[in-house]
């Protein structure tokens, strides 16, 4: 499904001042967050991030505009005309991947930094199922899914605290699966798709 001028996913860099060489790099992704929401949403501490950082909110989703595709742009810097994978739930590419790492899956930002830095810490923590056939989970040091979000809605957070506090991971990716879930069912612009914002502030603000 696009949403037009929504920003499917939204990616914090959790970095350094830019006077230094960032030891640690935490990437937390909302699902189906539109940047339409931004200027209405209490979301204070990414807004204090975006402030303190760079950022975009013009940035346009790969299409088509579902979830295993943009993920997997993410994760490996290209559209679906070079890593292949073309639907929602896709676990292997539907078109042959341009190029292919050793653990043949197309390169992943994962991988590029194993191979620079092979003791790394890194690590990926998810809600949706899908998110482990993309990250390359050979290159990780772990992963993990979160229990359902609806039962325990801090579980990933609480795995990413514990996660960061014990490791020290040098990269880990936060993959959170709302708000997408509430725009399906409630909507998009939304006083529910505002509150699911608000709460997921919160477990940001946790992290930093």
């Amino acid at each position: 499904m696009y949403w037009p001028s929504a920003q499917y996913y939204f990616w914090l860099l959790l970095h350094a001042t830019p006077s230094k060489k960032a030891k640690h790099v935490i990437l937390i992704g909302l699902d189906g967050w539109g940047a339409y929401s931004v200027p209405k949403a209490d979301i204070p501490t990414i807004k204090q991030l975006m402030s303190d950082g760079a950022y975009t909110l013009e940035k346009r989703s790969t299409l088509p505009s579902s979830s295993a595709i943009n993920w997997a742009s993410m994760f490996m810097g290209a559209g679906p005309e070079l890593h292949g994978y073309t639907q929602w739930g896709s676990k292997t590419p539907e078109l042959p991947s341009r190029v292919l790492n050793e653990h043949g899956i197309f390169p992943t930002v994962f991988q590029l930094l194993r191979d620079a830095q092979p003791k790394a810490e890194i690590g990926c923590l998810y809600e949706w199922d899908g998110i482990k056939y993309l990250v390359d989970t050979l290159a990780l040091s772990h992963h993990a899914k979160a229990p359902d979000y609806n039962k325990y809605p801090e579980a990933l957070y609480n795995m990413a605290e514990t996660y960061i506090k014990e490791k020290h991971p040098t990269l880990l990716a936060v993959c959170f699966d709302n708000p997408d879930h509430v725009g399906h069912q409630a909507g998009h612009d939304t006083p529910e798709y505002y509150a699911k914002l608000k709460e997921l502030d919160t477990y940001v603000n946790r992290i930093v």
